[in-house]
């Protein structure tokens, strides 16, 4: 009986010593890098930048009104993009080149506003 209970527990032994599995041989260079995950802002926080912060969902990076991304690592703020806007006409030229009925219809759009008025052709 004892030789059939010290049987038991040295196959159950060698069984789960056999499933074991070794880790595979390395080559000696790097794996991959780890996958780089960008930063996100709320809004009324910091965006772009140097660090190239996003916004989180539904927001947009707003540059003070003049201040298009000339520079590198300018940075703006993350703002709600307007749901609806007034009809008022009040022409301002986005950062993309458009012009826009206003700064709401700009902003709506995702985009900062480059100056008041009409957009020159260029």
């Amino acid at each position: 009986m004892i030789r059939r209970i010290v049987a038991a527990v040295a196959f159950a032994f060698i069984v789960a010593s056999c499933g074991a599995a070794s880790p595979p041989p390395t080559s000696g260079q790097p794996g991959p890098p780890p996958p780089m995950s960008r930063p996100v802002a709320q809004e009324g926080q910091m965006c772009a930048g140097i660090a190239g912060i996003a916004c989180g969902e539904g927001l947009s990076c707003q540059m003070p009104p003049g201040q298009c991304r000339t520079v590198a690592d300018a940075a703006g703020t993350c703002r709600r993009m307007p749901q609806v806007c007034t009809r008022e006409f009040r022409p301002v030229c986005g950062c993309d080149g458009k012009t826009y009925g206003n700064a709401c219809t700009a902003g709506a759009a995702g985009v900062s506003v480059a100056s008041q008025g009409a957009c020159s052709a260029a």
